[in-house]
């Protein structure tokens, strides 16, 4: 074994996954595709070692539970090439973005974790099988080995082999910005893992919201080889609205957004009825993103800085693919 540290970057649904298929759980098989783009700057950084005994700190504090799903995914990760028992490792993690806040922290976490352990553990494995190995440790975090724009279909084979993002365009395919506004501060209260059981299990609205993903993909894939963002720009609110109407009709219902993020979204369409063209998507968190071009940024950056209990605005180009180096 050796040491080994690995960047990836987070990543924002365009068109959204929200659910899982029925399988084995162990597998994080997604209900539904989903097409992304990798951010710049917001990244994590890990690094796994060689230790006497199995430990993870994520930016420099310990936490049983993280811990817990690190060493289940270094032993996904270990069994993928051995048959025998996995060394204990040391894992030192890195945030340069909130937390489990609706900003994919997991999708770059797990996508570095990923990297640095098939490093670490000197495994030949091309990036189709790290990002299938990925998705296991969380759905959107097999998206965040590529930078650029990326799709991750659903596939359809019980055992997941078929289930691998696959990069569609290079981060300089557009020259685009997306505006992170953010409009609460802390972790969001219900994880996305139970909210998607939640969802498919007591909303009436799931099975429309599956049965209509594959089109939206498809028009948001084209939209993309177009360079049309009024294309992407419907396709993407669309997606997300319905997504959060299959949640605001889930048992109880999940409600991610607060009042600040429903006035961002308002502003976003106010601009837009003023010629400043700009959509809005949202994760299952309360913060609010807007795709635009890059000569717009700044202006709606400075209006939705203006709206009443936003935190800060964030602007961020496409950003790069995740890569891993060995340590001495």
């Amino acid at each position: 074994m050796r040491a080994a540290r690995a960047v990836a970057h987070t990543n924002i649904a365009l068109i959204k996954y929200w659910g899982k298929r029925p399988g084995d759980p162990d597998q994080n098989l997604p209900a539904v595709g989903s097409l992304s783009l990798t951010l710049e700057r917001l990244r994590s950084e890990t690094t796994v070692r060689p230790g006497e005994r199995d430990s993870f700190q994520l930016d420099g504090h310990s936490d049983p539970a993280a811990a817990a799903k690190v060493a289940r995914h270094l032993d996904r990760v270990w069994r993928s090439a051995n048959p025998g028992p996995r060394p204990p490792c040391a894992v030192d993690s890195t945030n340069h973005l909130p937390t489990a806040a609706g900003l994919a922290s997991s999708a770059s976490g797990f996508a570095a974790l990923t990297l640095a352990a098939a490093a670490a553990f000197e495994l030949d494995l091309d990036r189709g099988a790290l990002s299938a190995l990925a998705r296991r440790g969380s759905g959107s975090a097999a998206r965040s080995l590529w930078g650029g724009f990326v799709r991750l279909g659903r596939g359809e084979r019980a055992d997941g082999a078929d289930c691998r993002a696959r990069p569609l365009f290079p981060a300089d395919h557009w020259d685009l910005r997306l505006l992170v506004v953010h409009t609460a501060k802390g972790p969001k209260p219900i994880g996305s893992t139970d909210g998607m059981q939640r969802s498919a299990d007591t909303s009436p609205y799931y099975p429309a919201w599956v049965a209509t993903s594959e089109a939206d993909l498809e028009r948001g894939e084209r939209a993309l080889a177009d360079r049309d963002l009024a294309a992407l720009g419907a396709v993407m609110e669309h997606s997300c609205f319905k997504m959060h109407a299959c949640m605001l009709a889930t048992v109880p219902p999940l409600i991610y957004w607060n009042g600040t993020t429903l006035a961002a979204i308002h502003e976003v369409w106010a601009a837009r009825r003023a010629g400043l063209e700009a959509y809005v998507t949202s994760d299952a968190g309360p913060h609010v993103k807007v795709l635009c071009r890059p000569d717009l940024a700044a202006e709606l950056a400075a209006r939705l800085a203006a709206v009443p209990g936003v935190h800060a605005v964030d602007t961020l180009a496409p950003g790069p693919d995740a890569r891993v180096e060995l340590l001495p």
